[in-house]
Parts: structure tokens; C-alpha cells; sequence
């Protein structure tokens, strides 16, 4: 049996340590991801979110052993995890909004989509090879035990060109959508305050877009307080335009928008900036008890209503009970949401300046 084929559970055994180690550091995460892709009672719950990085890293170890019936069992138990992911994302992509899959805990791109796909079945069929090489009668140990000098740098060779192709092509998550956001004028004319954006409503006409964004009445949607008190979406909005970014998960983007929001807050002192959650957030230990402006969205009501999608999103919602921009995706997304939204309130008080300010003999009391 040729060395080369090493390479199959030395990455397999790469993969479960990443995976392992990503989850173990946030097992709320894990958690939330196995309630996003439906699955049944029996596997999702907290136990089951404790327990699924230890078996990762276990199987990771044995693959690694050079005994060959410890090495046949990280086999077995590697094509059970490979397999039962496949088919977890395979079932996933049929999900309207698809959900996160969290695969790495807070690393790399959790949407769900082909390249997922893709990149599971590289993995099944890893699986099926390592566990090939098992029932051959050989084991990771054996097939490092047969490398020449020129095997070696064949090894070193493929694992960089491995970290290269991560870097390359691996990156972070694109933003899902980001065509719909105001129109000219639309967060100006959704916000009652303060005065100058109101003012806006008279003093900068709404102009053309290419794509001229429809303000559809906001749904009657209801979000759960701190306190457990209730808040209709409409009356959230009712003195002033609220900027809500909404989360279906724990996974990293989530934890991203999560240390971001106190900045969005600073840049947006006109509107009312909240973070919306699917998953109950009050006891999470990622959240701090004194942040204001949180809220529970049980059974993803206000989330599917909005036609969020891919987690995280926001949507502005205007004080006229209407929306006034959004949905948009991706940490990258909302932060260019929010830029938009800052320069057009810049540019409409600006304009409400210039119009509203006295002519330059009034303005030191000069009669004519």
C-alpha cells in the first residue's frame, strides 16, 4: 500500500481537531446550530452539543494511533461522523431560509449552500479510503513508517499547498444580499427624530432608483423583552425608526454583530439600533445582563415575516409603520447598511440647514 495514502486520515484527523476544538470553545453554539437544522429531539439538546467535539477529537486521535485495531475503530466512527454530516447538509439545503451549520464552531463560512456540499463529500470519500486502509489491515502509523526522504517532502509540500488553498479560497462568507436597502431618502423619511431628519420629508424630494425600493407595511410581528414583557414591531417603531439586526444562531458572525452593535449605536444616535435573536439569548454567556435594546423572537416569527435569510441580517423599520430598507446579510452587509444610512441622515440635515437658516442680514437682527 502506497505511503501517499496516509494523507487520507491525516486530514480526516486535521479536520476533526479544528472542528473539535472550534466547538468545545462555544458549545452554545453547537447547540443552536442542532435546533436550526431540525433535527430530532433524541440528538438535540445540550448533552448532545457537550458530547459531539469529544467524539470528533477522539476519533481525530485514533486515526492518528499506529495500532491497527484502535486505527479500524477511528475509521468506523469517522465515516458515522462524515456520513451523518453529509446527510444533515444535504437535508438542510431543501430549508427555507437555509440555516448556519456552525460545522467549525466561530471559524470560517457557516452558510449552508453547494459548496458545502462539495466539501462534505471530499470528506465522505476521505472516509470511505481511511476506512479502506483500516480494513486492509494498516493503519496511519504503518504508512508514515514507509516514507523515503523524497516521501517526506512530498508530505510537507502537500500540506502547504492545503494552508495555501485555505487562504486562497477558503476566506470568509459573502454577503448573501445586500441589494435592498433604502431609497433615496427612505431612512430620512422613516425617522421622527430629531427634527432635522424629520424635516426631510418636505425639503429632499425622493429621487428615481434603478431599483426603487417598495416600503411594505412592517408585519405584526411580537418580540419578547428582558423581562419577559411582550412589544409589538409597529409600536417599537412608533416614535422613532428602528435599525433591528437579527440572528438565527450562536455561531460567529452572530458574536461578530454582537461586539459591533455598541458602534452601530454611536454611529446611528437618530434611530433606535436593536439586536433581535432567535434563540433564547437572556441566559446566554455571551451576552452582557446590563446590554439594553436585546429581544427574543421565539419560534423565529418576526425573523421569517421580515424574510431575513441568512443569518445575521438587519431591516430598518420607519416610524411611519412601514419598512424603510433591508433585508440586507453578513456582518459586512449591515456594516454597509449602516454607512448608507448614516450618510443619507449626514446629507438630509445638511440640506435642512441650508434650507431652514436666515438670510445673513437676519441672522445678525440688520433692518433694511
Amino acid at each position: 500500500m502506497h505511503p501517499a495514502l496516509s494523507l487520507a486520515p491525516l486530514t480526516l484527523a486535521a479536520v476533526l481537531v479544528l472542528s473539535g476544538v472550534a466547538k468545545l470553545q462555544d458549545t452554545g453554539s453547537t447547540f443552536s446550530v442542532l435546533r436550526l437544522l431540525r433535527l430530532p429531539a433524541l440528538v438535540t439538546n445540550r448533552p448532545t452539543a457537550r458530547a459531539l467535539p469529544v467524539v470528533e477529537l477522539v476519533t481525530a486521535a485514533l486515526l492518528l494511533l499506529p495500532w491497527r485495531w484502535p486505527f479500524l475503530a477511528g475509521a468506523v466512527l469517522a465515516m458515522g461522523l462524515f456520513v451523518a454530516f453529509w446527510a444533515v447538509v444535504v437535508r438542510a439545503m431543501g430549508f427555507d431560509p437555509r440555516p448556519t451549520c456552525g460545522c467549525f464552531g466561530r471559524i470560517g463560512d457557516h452558510r449552508i449552500n453547494g459548496r458545502t456540499v462539495v466539501r462534505n463529500t471530499v470528506l465522505v470519500a476521505l472516509a470511505g479510503l481511511t476506512l479502506w486502509i483500516g480494513l486492509a489491515g494498516t493503519s496511519t502509523g504503518e504508512l508514515l513508517a514507509r516514507y523515503t526522504a523524497n516521501d517526506v517532502w512530498w508530505l510537507v509540500l502537500a500540506v502547504a499547498l492545503a494552508a495555501v488553498s485555505v487562504m486562497v479560497l477558503g476566506g470568509g462568507p459573502a454577503v448573501a444580499r445586500t441589494t435592498r436597502r433604502t431609497g433615496r431618502g427612505g431612512a430620512a423619511r422613516s425617522s421622527s427624530a430629531p427634527a432635522p431628519a424629520a424635516a426631510a420629508t418636505t425639503s429632499v424630494p425622493a429621487e428615481p432608483d434603478e431599483l426603487e425600493y417598495v416600503r411594505l407595511p412592517i408585519p405584526r410581528g411580537v418580540l419578547v423583552g428582558r423581562d419577559h414583557g411582550t412589544v409589538a414591531l409597529s409600536s417599537l417603531a412608533r416614535s422613532q425608526a428602528q435599525l433591528l439586526v437579527l440572528v438565527n444562531c450562536w455561531c460567529g458572525p452572530t458574536h461578530e454583530a454582537l461586539e459591533r452593535l455598541p458602534r452601530w449605536r454611536e454611529r446611528l444616535p437618530q434611530l433606535g439600533v436593536q439586536m433581535v435573536f432567535v434563540p433564547h439569548p437572556f441566559d446566554a454567556s455571551a451576552l452582557d445582563p446590563g446590554l439594553s435594546g436585546i429581544w427574543w423572537d421565539p419560534g423565529s416569527r418576526v425573523y421569517d415575516d421580515l424574510g431575513v435569510g441568512s443569518s445575521p441580517g438587519a431591516v430598518l423599520l420607519g416610524a411611519d409603520g412601514l419598512l424603510a430598507g433591508g433585508p440586507v446579510n453578513g456582518v459586512d452587509g449591515i456594516e454597509q447598511f449602516v454607512e448608507d444610512i448614516e450618510a443619507e441622515l449626514a446629507e438630509t440635515q445638511d440640506a435642512t440647514s441650508e434650507t431652514s437658516a436666515p438670510p445673513p442680514g437676519e441672522q445678525q437682527g440688520v433692518r433694511a
